[in-house]
Formats: C-alpha cells, sequence, structure tokens
C-alpha cells in the first residue's frame, strides 16, 4: 500500500498549523524527494522541538523508508523495522497517539506487502483500516485544500482494500477503477504535496498493480523532472520504457 493515509493523517489531526511550523516540514518533504537525506535528517533534528510530533513521525519514517528504497544493497531492512516498532506507541488513547499509529501502520503494511509477509500484511492491514474509520468523521473539518488530501488517501484506501479480495470479489473492478480514476484527477492538483504523491502513486499502481507500465511512464517522466536529483524516479520511468 503506496504511503497509504500519509499527509491526511496529519491534517484530520491538524487543520490549524502555524507558518513556521509548515516550513521546515515542506522544505524536509522537498530535501527527501530529491534524496538528501543528510541534509533532510540534519533539518529535522535541528526542529525536533518546534516540529508537531505528528509532522516528525510521517518525515522520519517517510525519510528513512526512502533511504531504505533507495539502498540497492538491501541493508536497512533492520533498521526500518527498528524505526517502526520505535514509533508503536503504548497507548493509542489520544488524537495524537492514533494519528501516529496510523502512520506507522501504513508504512509497516508497504513493507510487509514488499517483503511478501503476507500473513502480518493482512493483520496490519485490518488494524490500519479499523483505525482510518475511527479517524474518517473527522474529516468534515477539512478545508479544500486538505480534502484533496483526504480524498487521495481514500482512494487508496478503497483501490488496496479491493485489489487484496478475492479475483471474483462484488464490484472489485469497478471499485478498484473509481479510485484510480479519482487518482488521476488529484495529479492535476496545484498543491505540489497531493501532485507529487497522487503521480509516484498511480504510477506505482500502474506498474505493479495494473501491469500496465505504459499508463505509469507519464507520472514518473513528471517526477523524474520535478525531482532531478531522485534515481528512483528515473529508474521508475526507464522500467515502465522497458
Amino acid at each position: 500500500m503506496q504511503k497509504i493515509l500519509l499527509f491526511i493523517l496529519i491534517l484530520i489531526g491538524f487543520p490549524l498549523v502555524s507558518n513556521a511550523q509548515k516550513s521546515v516540514p515542506d522544505s524536509a518533504f522537498s530535501l527527501i524527494y530529491n534524496q538528501k537525506f543528510d541534509s533532510a535528517e540534519t533539518l529535522l533534528h535541528l526542529n525536533k522541538s518546534n516540529i508537531n510530533p505528528v509532522y516528525y513521525a510521517v518525515l522520519d519514517i517517510d525519510m528513512n523508508y526512502w533511504k531504505n528504497v533507495s539502498d540497492k544493497e538491501k541493508t536497512g531492512y533492520k533498521s526500518f523495522e527498528s524505526l517502526l516498532q520505535k514509533y508503536h506507541p503504548e497507548a493509542t488513547e489520544t488524537q495524537d497517539q492514533k494519528i501516529i499509529e496510523l502512520i506507522t501502520l501504513s508504512y509497516q503494511l508497504r513493507y510487509e506487502l514488499k517483503r511478501l509477509r503476507l500473513f502480518s500484511a493482512i493483520s496490519t492491514r485490518k488494524k490500519a483500516l479499523d483505525l482510518f474509520h475511527e479517524l474518517s468523521p473527522n474529516a468534515y473539518k477539512l478545508n479544500q485544500n486538505q480534502r484533496e488530501l483526504f480524498e487521495l488517501y481514500q482512494s487508496l484506501i478503497t483501490y488496496f482494500d479491493y485489489y487484496m479480495k478475492p479475483p471474483f470479489s462484488r464490484n472489485k473492478r469497478l471499485s478498484m477503477d473509481e479510485a484510480i480514476q479519482k487518482i488521476n484527477q488529484l495529479t492535476q492538483s496545484q498543491q505540489l504535496i497531493v501532485k507529487t504523491l497522487s503521480s509516484y502513486f498511480l504510477g506505482k499502481i500502474y506498474l505493479r498493480f495494473e501491469k500496465t507500465p505504459e499508463n505509469g511512464k507519464t507520472y514518473f517522466d513528471w517526477l523524474k523532472n520535478t525531482y532531478p536529483e531522485n534515481k528512483r524516479f528515473q529508474e521508475l520511468f526507464e522500467e515502465c520504457e522497458s
């Protein structure tokens, strides 16, 4: 599941943040997606006390996930697993704790699917869906920009939920196609974060799950031009071409 529930989880819990808070996470996001991990890590650690804990958890996990993905030797599995364990809260009573737990579960699910740990993935998927539905009623608080993020992750949840169901499940293909159509609309967003994440998710869906790499090529072409230092986007574009 491609980064499912990422920034919507932040926004549901924290619809109002100061401009000062926004600047560091946005800068870190750009550094991460240009694979400048050392700079992103330094920026985050220097500003940890000034960043909302949920923002910090998202960016820290996302940064380390990308470091893992970008490591051709795949030596970072154990360290990433340890990081996920660190972010599983001892209790999930407060809104902050629930959001951080949901973020962690979304990355854990993606990681388990990648490592073909299917039984663990099924359990993690159920926990993530249950927690997402518990938090969803807060969506009405979102403004138009935040609602785009909600629609993105709602579509991703729908796609992967139906993808994991048996082949002849009722409305499986129709629901997946509707989710793809919505994500495609969001690739035209004026918000860079929404446009970036939608393009990445949709490109990966076409390449890995729909098995139609020719449809994913356009999205990776935009990503590699927007984030020229991200070698992974170039590799995915070339994979679509081949």
